[in-house]
């Protein structure tokens, strides 16, 4: 019987023979490093999981999950901050949506980073930030105060998401990597279906200032933890930064983001039969705009020595595949989060506090299961538990979509607790299956990659299921009416049948990562 971990096999069929070649060698060298960075320089990975890196990965996992729970935690506050600041939806959705494309543009930069800086200067860099955005974010007297605390935040967070990853990538012994990288997905995972609950429940009983200013605390225990235990073993190098670069890729994320919002009011304005020239032709202008930009950026990247991001990780088809995946996971579980808060209040008529208690079974038993997804991964390999997960997460959403309407919120919420359950175990060990497929040196910017789409795809889940409900809702009244609220649950059961969609081409995407990668390493043999 082999005695090859399943992470190795997985690296060993993919299409990088050199990638291939380095697990050979690490596994036939019978020399025992003395430490995890003479192990790393000889081209060893770690034998045994050390105490600095289960605190490095504590503290990076608070960082990123206080970024990410704040996400979702200020969708529930969005009434309140339209009655205090004079706001309209269009404008407060720009709290959530500005910080999420903040995120996304920052995360490219933590592959020039992970070249540039050591981890523990990364790490206070982040953390600097996602403080700073804190403190301002609990002061905050009007709406331009609380947007730039929200960006702050964001690139804090593009920060500290990839860093993580890349600490347990760099630093994890590969027959736990599985188990760890489970552990540092839940953060992605869980916070943002925890989100909207810590949201509901704090601004039933206090001032949500007082919201953010609580959640600092943990972000000084975090710093302590972080510079105590914070390693670097990879050498780093004195490289420009690629500025033009990362300048088209902002444009293409924004105007991305914007097409996506202008595209909802457009279908919004035809419902209403008001003129829609104008909106057509901005939505042409700023699909264009994303499309040139991003082939600016694409030709830039091929002709710099030092690239921004680099764009080889997506030859390797089963990381392309893990990768769409992935990021139809995330988009998934983050517009659901919305969907059912929403739908709940909007639909039901239940408060925001009820509205957040609803995903909190789903998220508490998500997050016990986890890590045991990746328990599973490193016993069984990727393609077993990763494709039963699945199937589990399409079944429980599939419940939600054949409960009728009419019955109690809580019932439906059972599907939404199966489907959390089969994504928890499913999502960390498809993006743990995705790197395994590319070579180490590669694993920074695979890493970046996972993640910034993985913003970009919540950003679309989002806007997704917002237009679901608002098209089902037009013309039904005001809100809180009887007609009203049947519109919204028809927009709800319409949501639903997108989200079953979604979760399908993902079961297909890895399907399709799994069968190329096994006939690769037939060719292989």
């Amino acid at each position: 019987m082999s005695t090859r971990t399943p992470v190795e096999s997985a690296q060993t069929s993919t299409e990088n023979p050199h990638a291939s070649k380095q697990f050979k060698q690490s596994q036939n060298n019978d020399q025992q490093p003395a430490n995890a960075a003479q192990a790393l320089s000889i081209g060893q990975f770690p034998t045994v999981i050390s105490r600095n890196l289960i605190l490095s990965i504590i503290a990076t996992g608070i960082m990123a999950f206080v970024g990410i729970l704040t996400e979702t935690m200020t969708n529930v506050l969005f009434p309140v901050l339209m009655e205090q600041f004079s706001v309209s939806t269009a404008t407060v959705q720009w709290l959530t949506t500005g910080y999420l494309l903040m995120v996304a543009v920052v995360i490219p930069v933590s592959s020039y980073c992970n070249r540039r800086f050591t981890n523990r200067t990364t790490f206070i860099i982040a953390m600097v930030l996602c403080i700073a955005g804190l403190a301002l974010a609990s002061i905050s007297m009007n709406f331009a105060m609380l947007m730039l605390a929200r960006l702050l935040q964001g690139a804090g967070t593009g920060l500290a998401l990839p860093l993580m990853f890349n600490i347990v990538l760099e630093q994890s012994p590969r027959r736990s990597l599985g188990l760890l990288m489970g552990f540092a997905s839940m953060v992605c995972a869980i916070a943002p279906a925890l989100g909207p609950t810590v949201g509901g429940v704090a601004a039933e009983y206090m001032n949500w200032h007082w919201i953010f200013a609580l959640l600092i605390p943990f972000m000084v225990v975090a710093f302590v933890l972080g510079i105590r235990a914070i390693e670097t073993h990879h050498p780093v190098h004195r490289l420009p930064f690629p500025l033009v670069q990362l300048a088209f890729l902002a444009i293409s994320f924004v105007a991305f983001v914007f097409a996506l919002d202008r595209m909802g009011a457009l279908i919004r304005a035809r419902l209403a039969s008001d003129d829609v020239t104008q909106q057509a032709r901005l939505l042409g202008g700023l699909v264009v705009l994303c499309i040139v930009a991003m082939a600016v950026y694409v030709h830039l990247s091929g002709r710099s020595a030092q690239p921004l991001l680099q764009l080889d990780v997506l030859r390797d088809i089963p990381f392309r595949w893990h990768l769409v995946a992935y990021v139809l996971l995330e988009t998934v579980t983050i517009g659901m989060s919305y969907l059912i808060t929403n739908m709940s209040q909007l639909g039901y008529g239940t408060s925001s506090m009820t509205a957040g208690l609803l995903i909190l079974p789903g998220a508490l038993l998500g997050a016990a299961l986890g890590p045991v997804g990746g328990a599973l991964l490193d016993r069984f390999g990727a393609a077993r538990p990763i494709m039963i997960a699945m199937a589990f997460a399409l079944l429980g959403l599939l419940i939600m979509l054949f409960i009728p309407a009419n019955v109690n919120i809580w019932i439906r919420v059972i599907g939404y607790i199966v489907y959390m359950c089969g994504f928890t175990m499913s999502f960390a060990n498809t993006m743990t299956a995705g790197l395994a497929a590319i070579a180490p040196t590669l694993h920074a910017d695979g890493n970046a990659m996972f993640n910034t789409l993985q913003q970009l795809g919540g950003a679309v889940g989002t806007t997704v299921m917002a237009l679901c409900l608002s098209i089902a809702q037009s013309g039904h009244g005001e809100v809180g009416s009887r007609d009203y609220m049947e519109a919204t649950k028809q927009g709800g059961e319409w949501a639903l049948i997108v989200v079953s969609v979604f979760v399908f081409a993902a079961i297909l995407a890895n399907l399709r990562a799994f069968l190329n990668d096994r006939r690769q390493h037939v060719r292989m043999r």
